[in-house]
């Protein structure tokens, strides 16, 4: 057999039906396009689609590659898609995602939730700690969340702890970290101190020929003021919070 250069004859084609398979996005990347188009929270779909919270999060980040049919099934419903879009079999259209016609929103007096696009990591208070402008934080976290509109690409997300900023966010409240936006007075701030490992969570106060200061929003907090001389590096601002409003499994 002679074959001229830069010719190559397979001895076989291969079936259109392999193709696809070894073409076919994971589920993964699929709910993650599903669940940015429609602009939902994860934690909505699950409670909405009736996936459970913990599968949820363990297919977005990996741990689940394949799905159950039951899964597959009720995903698929929820997003007005096939199975076999569901599962990468056939192509998703833009905008595949039709929540809205979803009987759990049809009728309903709540606008549409901005536009969402793509994941933030939740990491630890001690991550967190060990921020520094070259960012050596590991971001690989086993927890990701829908990033909110307009944050930067370093926003990272951290789950509160303590009341020192009660009633405003409460134990388990996650907030948005952007280490992109300069602190203004007022803004909640993630800050960390020389004497500590550990990030703290403080609203930022700029007072007129006071200088400035780190301050608890809980009014019975004791000592709830923290003076920044020199001794402190903010992180990030604050820029949007989320509280669960069911359990986490």
């Amino acid at each position: 057999m002679h074959l001229s250069q830069g010719q190559m004859h397979l001895p076989y084609a291969l079936p259109r039906g392999i193709i696809a398979l070894m073409q076919k996005k994971p589920v993964r990347e699929i709910l993650q396009q599903l669940i940015a188009e429609s602009g939902m929270r994860a934690i909505d779909v699950a409670r909405e689609s009736g996936v459970a919270q913990s599968t949820l999060s363990r297919i977005l980040n990996g741990k689940i590659e394949h799905p159950t049919d039951r899964q597959i099934e009720k995903l698929a419903e929820f997003f007005g898609v096939s199975g076999d879009q569901m599962r990468g079999r056939e192509a998703l259209k833009p905008g595949a995602a039709s929540v809205a016609e979803h009987p759990a929103f049809k009728e309903s007096n709540v606008a549409p939730p901005p536009r969402m696009e793509g994941y933030v990591p939740v990491i630890s208070w001690v991550q967190a700690g060990a921020w520094t402008e070259v960012c050596n934080v590991d971001f690989l976290s086993d927890e990701m969340v829908p990033k909110p509109p307009a944050c930067s690409d370093r926003t990272f997300a951290l789950r509160v702890k303590g009341q020192s900023m009660s009633p405003r966010y409460e134990p388990g409240t996650i907030v948005y970290v952007d280490p992109e936006v300069l602190p203004f007075d007022g803004d909640d701030v993630v800050a960390v101190l020389t004497d500590s490992n550990e990030a703290t969570f403080k609203q930022y106060v700029e007072e007129p020929g006071g200088g400035k200061m780190l301050k608890a929003r809980n009014p019975s907090w004791p000592d709830p003021w923290v003076a920044i001389n020199g001794n402190c590096q903010i992180i990030g601002v604050v820029v949007a919070d989320l509280r669960m409003r069911v359990p986490r499994s």
